[in-house]
């Protein structure tokens, strides 16, 4: 195979310009010569030959700009597989065995939909709440926390999460039982105050 130092003139490219393409030389390399054509096709894929055999050699100009043109479609491809497996997917159907109607507090038009799963296998409940009219934070560290009350305070942590927008679907988990709890408040949290804030939302 030529050498790639005599169709690419290496002095007109960057570093990274010729270490990528020299991996790809490298690759070419390594995949060896492309099969033989069977006798059968052999003379039917001849070569002309006198005046009519014409040889085009592209100037290595062009030959380098057709080398960067395969390696961009390549990453193209490559991106575009990466951007669509890694897409944002919408959220999976939730199957609640109960739903619970969450409330503002102090005037405040919030309002959340908490939808309660049944208990998984290893003790797990999942939970899904939806939640529209809060504030989102003005402080980066800041967030709202889900909890399980008893008698109307906040016994256990259901998990934490910002709002963006005008609603916000979060997935939460909690792994211990619930029996005995009397309802959900969300509080307002700031950052170094884990013990529960202001609530902003009750059922």
């Amino acid at each position: 195979m030529t050498d790639l130092n005599d169709i690419i003139d290496f002095d007109e490219l960057d570093a990274n310009e010729r270490d990528r393409l020299e991996r790809v030389h490298a690759l070419l390399l390594q995949a060896g010569p492309p099969a033989e054509l069977p006798p059968a096709l052999v003379d039917a894929n001849a070569p002309p030959t006198g005046e009519s055999a014409r040889i085009l050699h592209l100037p290595q100009r062009r030959q380098r700009a057709l080398l960067v043109a395969a390696a961009a479609v390549v990453a193209v491809a490559f991106g575009g597989g990466y951007l669509f497996g890694h897409a944002k997917a919408k959220p999976a159907t939730f199957s609640a065995e109960r739903v619970v109607d969450m409330n503002g507090s102090h005037g405040s038009n919030a309002l959340a939909v908490l939808k309660i799963a049944a208990k998984d296998s290893v003790g797990n409940w999942p939970m899904r709440i939806s939640i529209t009219g809060l504030p989102q934070q003005s402080q980066r560290k800041a967030y709202y926390e889900l909890w399980l009350t008893k008698n109307g305070e906040p016994l256990e942590t259901c998990g934490t999460f910002r709002v963006h927008g005008k609603t916000t679907t979060v997935d939460l988990n909690v792994p211990y039982s619930l029996k005995g709890v009397s309802g959900w408040v969300v509080t307002s949290q700031q950052p170094g105050h884990p013990e529960p804030g202001p609530v902003v939302l009750q059922t």
